[in-house]
């Protein structure tokens, strides 16, 4: 460095300090470098720097004096004839000096015995690079199996290959199924543990009808322990909106969504409920939890989830996940996508391995006829994460059969042992929701289903499927 002044600049950004050296007559030439060339001195020859050294007499008196005591410029000038045919070397130089002392405090610090020579000589052979990943590894398989569940390695290929065959012929990849939902379970292979799902709809449109009819019901009929956070609805609202599906779906007895939200029951309608409310506490899972969200806070829903998962919880749902108001310092799209990561982190199978479905509502603005992840807009990132996305809409009046753009629904029957599609006719008088599917990792994508709603009774029946494929840009 000193018969090329400017590598104090090329190397001013790594961390050369006197435990770099092994004398501390070296560090004091390097500093005394270091300075002249911070002072604009480009030249090191004895000349100047003497004439350096006199200029910080007054300042620095311990500097001029070190410089005397160990010999001067003769001995830093013999040093640089040494190095003089030295050239484009200094990286080697630097990397030496670093990798020694890095062995210096291992042995200071009692993590490396001097007396095993063998030791000793192969990591003075290494690299400081060979070196760095020596020690990584070591570290790394001292502390291979505390990773508190998070991670799992294994072989790809070994004999366990064989039992992989027998379980997936069991069906184990299958979730529990939906109930009353066998297109949706041929899309999705059931509510998968350890999954995402997100239900994306317009505002009004169903979602937390969807929620209770499908959702709720599955959990139920399944025995399965979940818990539910709701942030747009109370515990009561929610009580005898589930009371009104079993009324409608289990018991059929026909119970109206104003009349049961309206009050002063006529005695059929208080009978009914009462029946309902009958069933679902002889019908009760061992855990069903309702969490409801009076301010949506994110960090509540994971700490809640991990507290309910201890005590045997496996499925979640969340209606409606949307943006809490801990990140004011980045937009809505920004902090929901971050916060979708985070939640499908903390239920994937690796860690919390609970099943978990979302709804999200659809942006504002207008509905587009095939919906995808575009029709997110700036969010479709908080969607990307998840393995499964529906994305729903209802029907449109020029959708039905005959008109002009006909849904051309179908369902596939049997017949002579080959399965064929059978045209499904709508009705005009019914109101419909059609579901795309923006991804499914369990299965084809290139239908959608639809469903019958009935606001009036809070109902949702699965119908049939639909192939709508969007319309090509003009000019293809």
């Amino acid at each position: 460095m000193w018969n090329n002044p400017q590598l104090y600049r090329q190397f001013k950004n790594h961390n050369i300090t006197n435990d770099s050296f092994t004398s501390e007559m070296w560090y004091h030439y390097f500093k005394l470098g270091e300075a002249m060339v911070s002072n604009g001195v480009r030249t090191f020859d004895e000349e100047t720097v003497t004439s350096f050294l006199d200029s910080r007499k007054e300042v620095n008196k311990n500097s001029v004096n070190k410089y005397v005591e160990y010999g001067g410029y003769d001995t830093v000038g013999f040093v640089r004839e040494l190095c003089s045919n030295e050239k484009q070397n200094e990286a080697y130089h630097l990397s030496e000096m670093q990798k020694y002392e890095a062995l210096r405090k291992f042995y200071t610090n009692g993590l490396i015995n001097d007396k095993d020579k063998k030791l000793v000589e192969i990591l003075c052979s290494m690299t400081l690079k060979q070196m760095q990943s020596y020690f990584n590894h070591k570290v790394k398989d001292a502390f291979q199996n505390v990773n508190h569940g998070q991670v799992e390695v294994t072989d790809l290929i070994d004999d366990d290959i064989y039992d992989t065959i027998d379980d997936m012929d069991k069906g184990t990849a299958m979730g529990i199924p939906f109930v009353d939902s066998p297109r949706l379970n041929k899309v999705t292979k059931g509510w998968q543990k350890g999954n995402l799902s997100m239900v994306v709809m317009p505002s009004g449109v169903g979602k937390s009808t969807f929620v209770r009819s499908i959702f709720i019901m599955t959990l139920i009929n399944q025995n399965e322990k979940g818990i539910v956070f709701v942030n747009e609805e109370g515990r009561k609202q929610w009580q005898i909106s589930v009371l009104g599906v079993v009324a409608n779906t289990i018991l059929n007895k026909k119970l109206n969504r104003d009349k049961i939200f309206e009050g002063n029951y006529d005695e059929y309608t208080k009978a009914t409920l009462k029946k309902a409310a009958d069933w679902l506490i002889a019908n009760k899972p061992d855990m069903l939890k309702l969490i409801v969200l009076k301010k949506f806070r994110f960090e509540d829903v994971i700490n809640y989830a991990e507290y309910y998962k201890a005590l045997g919880a496996n499925y979640m749902i969340l209606d409606t996940f949307k943006q809490d108001g801990s990140h004011t310092d980045m937009a809505r799209w920004e902090a929901l996508s971050n916060n979708a990561q985070e939640l499908y982190d903390t239920v994937k199978e690796e860690n919390l391995n609970m099943g978990c479905i979302a709804t999200l509502q659809l942006k504002i603005g207008k509905v587009f006829r095939f919906l995808d992840h575009e029709s997110v807009g700036k969010s479709k990132e908080v969607v990307e994460v998840a393995g499964v996305t529906m994305l729903g809409r209802l029907l449109f009046g020029d959708e039905y059969h005959g008109k002009k753009n006909d849904i051309k629904p179908f369902n596939f029957v049997k017949k002579n042992g080959k399965w064929e599609k059978e045209s499904y006719i709508l009705d005009e008088n019914k109101e419909y929701i059609i579901f795309y599917f923006g991804k499914s990792r369990y299965g084809s994508t290139q239908h959608q289903i639809i469903y019958c709603v009935d606001y009036a009774y809070n109902t949702l029946t699965e119908v049939a499927w639909a192939h709508h494929r969007p319309e090509a840009p003009k000019g293809f």
